[in-house]
C-alpha cells in the first residue's frame, strides 16, 4: 500500500483520511471486516481522489457508536486510556480502579503501575492493541493472570515473579486481543526505574 506524500486534486483533508483510517480499524478490531478487506479498503483510502469517492469506501458499513472519551483519572471507577495514532505515558500512583481499558490503534500506550495499589480481590485490564503496542509495568506482590490473544502479534507476560505470589490477596487480570500489534505485561520490582519519560 503507497501513502500519498500530499492530498491529491479534489480537496480531501488528511483529517478525513484519517478519520476514515480509524473507522475501519474500528470495524476490524469488532470482527466486522478481514485483514485482506481492511487492506484493500485502506488502498481505496489513500487513493480517494474526492469526498465522495472516501465516503464510498465506508458507506456499506454499519455505524458504530461513538467511542467515550478517554478518561485518565485514578479514581474513577473504571479507567480508559486510548491512544489513536498517537501516544500516551503515564505514571499511576494511588489505588488502581477495579477494571482499567486500554486501546491503542495505530499508537502506542506506556503504563507504570509500579507505584500503585491494588486492592485486595480482582482487578481487570483490558487490553486492546490494533496495529499499535502496550507495555504495561506491573509490581511484585500481586498476581497476575495474563489471559489476552494475539492475530499476527503477541501478547506476553514476563518478569522474574510474573509467576509468583499465587496466594496474594490482590489478582490482576489481563484480558483483551492484539491485532497486528504488542501487548507486553512485565511484573518488576516496586524500586525498578520507572518508564522513561513516563508520568511527567
Amino acid at each position: 500500500m503507497t501513502l500519498p506524500s500530499s492530498p491529491r486534486p479534489g480537496g480531501v483533508a488528511p483529517a478525513e483520511r484519517e478519520r476514515v483510517v480509524e473507522l475501519l480499524s474500528r470495524h476490524f478490531a469488532n470482527d466486522a471486516i478481514t485483514l485482506e478487506e481492511l487492506e484493500a479498503r485502506l488502498d481505496r483510502v489513500y487513493a480517494a481522489a474526492t469526498p465522495a469517492e472516501l465516503s464510498a469506501v465506508v458507506a456499506d458499513l454499519p455505524t458504530l457508536a461513538e467511542p467515550e472519551a478517554p478518561s485518565t483519572a485514578v479514581t474513577a471507577p473504571v479507567q480508559r486510556v486510548t491512544a489513536t495514532l498517537s501516544g500516551q505515558e503515564q505514571r499511576v500512583t494511588g489505588v488502581v480502579p477495579r477494571r482499567v481499558e486500554l486501546k491503542s490503534r495505530f499508537g502506542y500506550i506506556e503504563i507504570d503501575f509500579t507505584r500503585a495499589t491494588f486492592a485486595p480481590g480482582i482487578t481487570e485490564i483490558d487490553v486492546h492493541a490494533f496495529m499499535g503496542y502496550v507495555q504495561l509495568r506491573l509490581p511484585a506482590g500481586v498476581r497476575v493472570e495474563c489471559l489476552g490473544t494475539a492475530m499476527l502479534g503477541f501478547f506476553s507476560l514476563g518478569g522474574a515473579a510474573a509467576t509468583e505470589h499465587q496466594g496474594a490477596a490482590s489478582v490482576v487480570r489481563i484480558t483483551g486481543k492484539a491485532t497486528c500489534g504488542f501487548a507486553e505485561c512485565v511484573v518488576v520490582r516496586r524500586d525498578a526505574p520507572p518508564l522513561p519519560g513516563g508520568g511527567r
